[in-house]
């Protein structure tokens, strides 16, 4: 066993692992410059004075906070459930303003658990990043932008987790949640 993480302390672990520098967490910092950096443009192109434009953009981030971490954590959902999981559960943290996706029991490869991490950035941050850059209403482009970067920065925990798999590449490895013990294991080969 590598890690064996109580759901209640994963931001604990995703803090750690998402500052382990590695090309991960690396092209992660660079998408969120990305996001940063249209709605600077967002900005530019709409004339609107920065005292304007900062709180359109900030509006972005609570409504994407509010509507999207539903859509987040049930895209986890969805690709457990591509990969065969039977259950999915999504648990929220009111306390924390978080939530954590699990498939109870099922156990997964390294390799899955990257893809079951990644969904949400694959399949969320293309569709905001082509509004964000198409819209012509320079306000609602901006609402979305602010959407935008706030997604990318929620996916802080996602990135962590696929870093830490990427920490300890070389073996095959292998995960599962036990939603009874509300904890994660991940365990590495020892051949």
């Amino acid at each position: 066993m590598i890690a064996d993480i109580a759901h209640s302390e994963v931001i604990v672990f995703v803090r750690h692992h998402l500052h382990r520098l590695s090309w991960i967490t690396c092209l992660y910092w660079l998408l969120n410059a990305f996001a940063f950096a249209i709605i600077i443009c967002r900005w530019r192109r709409s004339g609107l004075p920065a005292a304007g434009a900062f709180p359109t953009a900030c509006l972005g981030m609570v409504v994407a906070y509010l509507l999207l971490l539903p859509v987040h954590e049930h895209a986890h959902a969805f690709a457990y459930r591509l990969l065969g999981a039977r259950e999915t559960r999504v648990r929220y943290q009111l306390r924390r303003l978080t939530a954590l996706c699990e498939a109870p029991g099922t156990v997964f490869s390294g390799r899955e658990f990257v893809l079951v991490c990644l969904a949400p950035l694959v399949i969320i941050n293309p569709v905001l990043t082509a509004l964000a850059c198409l819209v012509g209403q320079d306000k609602i482009g901006l609402l979305i932008s602010g959407a935008l970067l706030l997604h990318t920065g929620a996916c802080s925990g996602d990135i962590a987790l696929v870093n830490f798999v990427w920490q300890h590449r070389g073996r095959a490895q292998f995960t599962y949640d036990d939603a009874q013990q509300q904890r994660g294991r991940f365990f590495r080969s020892i051949v």
